[in-house]
């Protein structure tokens, strides 16, 4: 590959550049800059500088370099582009240079309707959008509606009344739709666990790591808004509303009937039932929120308290 199919890709694709230097020399695919092999594409993060690692290249040239809007040319680069987020360039250029998306024979995850309905049991009335790819030893149950371009892993279970919407990513071992654990009591403490009727709706553009637990609602529906990120080992738990774009890192347990709002962070913390979590709010790495965190807010600790710079 040549430094002008690259620029010819971000040309396509509309991502914008500034070209500093262009040498159409051949490039022989892509490495990390810390772990660098010869003759690859690389880029560095705004948060670090060339400079403090340019005596480590003092014998090699990089062919071709995504560098932040702040970052100095170096003569090591022999083509070199500055970007917004270097970061994000790269990893658009992996997806659609570099490495295309593996097929079935590969990773046994398919859109062909017939091979993934011979691998995973597919209820006749789940409804299945166009370019949906599924993997082995699935479970979509009746009354599911999964949209366009959604890919689901291994061993996922989707149980009834659950909508999952276009161009999600649901990764191996998660199970949406379960019932939640909700019980009474009598005068005699004796416990009856309580069966929950509501759904799960999962909006588009939504990841989910593996082995999450998505539990559906008591009687309203728990959603999951649109362009929300989840980790690994993520509990989410009945009649839960996670706002659009907020970002839940592992391991998190969410009780229920908690509203979280857009743009948050929630860093493998904690979380009371029946609290909110305001927008662009932080909850703080190993965090109990116990108390509502107000709209920006970031909280640490236990119990979560504001943090004091």
């Amino acid at each position: 590959m040549k430094s002008s199919e690259i620029l010819s890709f971000l040309d396509q694709e509309g991502i914008e550049y500034e070209a500093v230097r262009i040498s159409d020399v051949e490039i022989d695919g892509y490495s990390s800059l810390f772990n660098y092999r010869e003759r690859t594409m690389t880029f560095i993060v705004p948060e670090r500088h060339f400079a403090d690692y340019a005596e480590q290249f003092s014998t090699i040239k990089i062919p071709f370099m995504i560098i932040g809007e702040t970052e100095e040319d170096s003569p090591v680069f022999s083509s070199v582009i500055r970007v917004k987020s270097p970061r994000r360039v790269f990893f658009a250029l992996l997806d659609g240079l570099f490495e295309k998306a593996p097929g079935a024979d590969i990773t046994g995850i398919s859109a062909d309707p017939e091979v993934y309905k011979k691998n995973s049991y597919i209820a006749p009335t789940a409804t299945i959008g166009k370019n949906v790819r599924i993997g082995v030893g699935c479970v979509i149950e009746g009354n599911v509606v999964i949209g366009d371009n959604t890919e689901i892993h291994h061993n996922v279970v989707i149980r009834n009344k659950t909508r999952i919407g276009a161009n999600c990513t649901i990764h191996s071992g998660t199970v949406i739709g379960e019932y939640g654990f909700g019980y009474v009591k009598n005068e005699q403490n004796e416990k009856t666990m309580l069966r929950h009727y509501g759904g799960v709706v999962i909006e588009d553009d939504v990841h989910i790591g593996d082995n999450c637990v998505i539990i559906r609602g008591a009687i309203d529906d728990t959603i999951i808004h649109k362009g929300v990120k989840i980790n690994t080992m993520v509990h989410i738990a009945h009649n839960d509303e996670i706002g659009a774009n907020t970002l839940i890192t592992s391991p998190c347990h969410v009780c229920g009937s908690v509203k979280i709002g857009e743009n948050c962070h929630i860093a493998g913390a904690t979380i009371r039932n029946q609290r909110n979590v305001g927008a662009n709010a932080t909850v703080g790495l190993g965090a109990v929120v116990v108390k509502d965190v107000d709209e920006g807010l970031t909280v640490v600790g236990n119990p979560a308290k504001p943090l004091v710079k």
